[in-house]
């Protein structure tokens, strides 16, 4: 057998066929877990009995590999959500899906990974982009649409290509604060937020054993934001010891072959990489913070998929601690789900932001989309979320900046960007 890279080894222990496969191969996976959030009411009612399917599903193909959590709507802002999120219930029901978190806000990316529902090595699809996220965990993870998970819920199989890798080489060391948004950023600034696209993303390098979970998963969220359809880390200790008192089942661990073939290998020395931020109104447009220094803000967010993580609050109650947040600021920071709330609680680093005056709103995706926050015409954000278009905070006149949970923080204490060493220096 030919050398393999990660996901060419992920698809060939998917493959139904039994072969091995390589870059550019169409195969039938068999899917290992299917992750279905708050859009469930569609592939389980609306768009089965388009398919003929008069009462919505007839059936799921395995009850236990199907994962239902109803986050965006936790806790619901509207009838319509009330409505839908019932019928979800409903659904959950009837078709004896053994999994199904429901009046827990929170992100279901981070849930999945808080609950152990998936493991290295397994082929899991959801109805979301940032699915590809669990990657972090060593896990397969990719984005499907509706009407794909229709299927899966069927039939727990789903087409492929094998995709192209792109080996990501990061060197250098892990500073005392999380720098994995800057390291996206700077990357999707240099080599153009496409140069991902359609492949699969593979990390490694001397950085990689130093990076915390919480950082693995921000990286492996922003694959698609660099148009990837699985962002790869190594199983290593930290993942095993991070499973180990999450799940009890059997995992196999996938690691690239030394001789594999890449599209591209990139190297990043992350010593050498300044701070950066991408600025209005695409992921891409990244320019290094000392561009925008001076540009005052109006909100300052740090949450979602990307970095709603410990690490990322943390940072945050380290540089308000016995500070105030600047005044005419509003910093509103959502833990990704109710584990990472609790875990800040417990460390107390929410009774600092608190004081600080800063907002702590309940867990979920609400931050990054316009649900939470919105802003009004002319106004400036900058967030740790996972996007920047335009109208993504509500309107189409205003701003938004991404930058690393350091980053917005300081921002949020200055009341205008600056450069976050000056605030460094102070802790």
């Amino acid at each position: 057998m030919l050398p393999q890279t990660m996901a060419e080894k992920l698809l060939t222990r998917s493959n139904l066929a039994g072969k091995p496969v390589y870059a550019g191969d169409i195969l039938e996976a068999r899917i290992d877990g299917a992750m279905v959030h708050y859009h469930a009411s569609e592939p389980m009612h609306q768009l089965a009995i388009e398919a003929g399917f008069k009462d919505g599903l007839p059936r799921v193909w395995d009850p236990e590999r199907i994962f239902v959590l109803v986050d965006h709507h936790q806790p619901t802002l509207t009838q319509k959500q009330a409505d839908e999120n019932a019928l979800i219930r409903r659904e959950v029901a009837r078709l004896g899906i053994k999994t199904f978190h429901d009046a827990e806000p929170g992100i279901a990316h981070q849930m999945m990974a808080d609950y152990g529902l998936m493991r290295p090595g397994e082929l899991v699809v959801g109805n979301d982009s940032h699915t590809i996220s669990y990657g972090g965990l060593n896990v397969g993870g990719t984005g499907i649409t509706r009407a794909d998970m229709l299927y899966v819920l069927l039939f727990g199989e789903l087409w492929f290509q094998v995709p192209q890798t792109v080996k990501v080489v990061l060197e250098g060391k892990q500073p005392d604060y999380p720098i994995a948004k800057d390291i996206i950023l700077y990357l999707a600034g240099q080599y153009g937020d496409d140069f991902a696209n359609s492949m699969s993303v593979e990390y490694s390098g001397s950085l990689v054993p130093q990076t915390s979970i919480d950082s693995r998963m921000c990286l492996a969220a922003h694959g698609v934001e660099v148009g990837a359809k699985f962002a790869l880390f190594p199983c290593d200790d930290k993942v095993r010891e991070f499973l180990r008192t999450r799940t009890d089942k059997p995992y196999a661990e996938i690691a690239a072959d030394p001789d594999a073939q890449y599209a591209r290998e990139i190297v990043l020395d992350v010593d050498k990489m300044p701070f950066v931020v991408a600025k209005p109104h695409q992921f891409g447009n990244v320019g290094p913070v000392e561009d925008v220094i001076g540009t005052r803000i109006n909100q300052a967010i740090i949450g979602s998929c990307a970095n709603g993580r410990f690490e990322d609050i943390e940072i945050a109650a380290r540089v308000l601690a016995g500070r105030k947040v600047a005044k005419g600021v509003r910093f509103i920071l959502s833990p990704a789900s109710q584990q990472v709330y609790l875990q800040c609680l417990k460390a107390g680093l929410i009774t600092t932001l608190i004081e600080a005056g800063a907002q702590v709103v309940t867990p979920g995706c609400g931050v990054c989309q316009p649900r939470v926050g919105f802003l009004s015409d002319g106004e400036v954000c900058i967030t740790s979320t996972t996007r920047n278009f335009k109208g993504r905070k509500g309107s189409m006149n205003a701003d938004i900046f991404l930058g690393g949970p350091l980053t917005v923080a300081a921002a949020a204490l200055a009341g205008e960007i600056v450069h976050p060493k000056e605030v460094l220096r102070g802790l």
